[in-house]
């Protein structure tokens, strides 16, 4: 399956100047993984001393997630909106 992974305009100069990327894997969990394979700039962002970085929020499919939900099992058509917390408010 494929995650389109879109990136605030703000973390764009992070992944190489990137909106959007396509990540392959069957769990969010595995996308994020082959992200930070491909883009090494993700990995910083998303991760702080091996945890996700709380200024960074995730959302799937419009809905806020966290790292216990990196395991849910990805649909077609599924995006992962990766948005800095002083923006969602």
């Amino acid at each position: 399956m494929y995650l389109t992974l879109r990136l605030s305009p703000s973390l764009q100069k992070s992944i190489n100047d990137k909106f959007e990327l396509t990540l392959e894997g069957d769990t969010i969990g595995q996308c994020i993984e082959q992200g930070k394979k491909n883009f090494t700039g993700l990995s910083e962002l998303l991760f702080k001393e091996e945890k996700l970085n709380p200024q960074i929020l995730l959302f799937y499919n419009n809905t806020l997630i966290h790292e216990d939900d990196f395991a849910i099992k990805i649909k077609p058509d599924d995006v992962l909106d990766i948005i800095p917390a002083i923006e969602a408010g």
